[in-house]
């Protein structure tokens, strides 16, 4: 009875923990009209898993994984001056909290 009481906690351990691999909350892409350029503060650094509701199952002639989609990736919120905050989604860790960046028109992140 102990064993079972003991594997039923350890079943229950795991659970709680999810799967490392798959920790990531799993979010939309950062859409294009929400992207305004601009320089601002680094405000989070979250590590994402981005899902694109719009992919094409591999059944109907898309590709199983597109390069970008269900791929862990970070996504960077940034403070700018109005007070407002922009994301972006980066596949590298390459700022911090506190970085002043700049948003680009593409939708990329430089350092200022």
């Amino acid at each position: 009875m102990k064993v079972v009481i003991a594997l039923a906690l350890a079943v229950t351990a795991l659970l709680a923990h999810g799967d490392p691999v798959t920790r990531e909350p799993k979010v939309a892409p950062v859409p294009s009209k929400a992207m305004k350029p601009g320089y601002g503060v680094v405000e989070s650094v979250t590590e994402v898993q981005v899902v694109d509701p719009r992919e094409r199952s591999a059944a109907a002639g898309g590709s199983a994984q597109g390069a970008r989609s269900g791929q862990p990736m970070y996504r960077v919120g940034v403070r700018m001056p109005d007070g407002s905050m922009q994301y972006r989604d980066l596949d590298k860790p390459e700022f911090k909290v506190g970085d002043n960046v700049l948003l680009t028109n593409a939708g990329d992140i430089v350092p200022d």
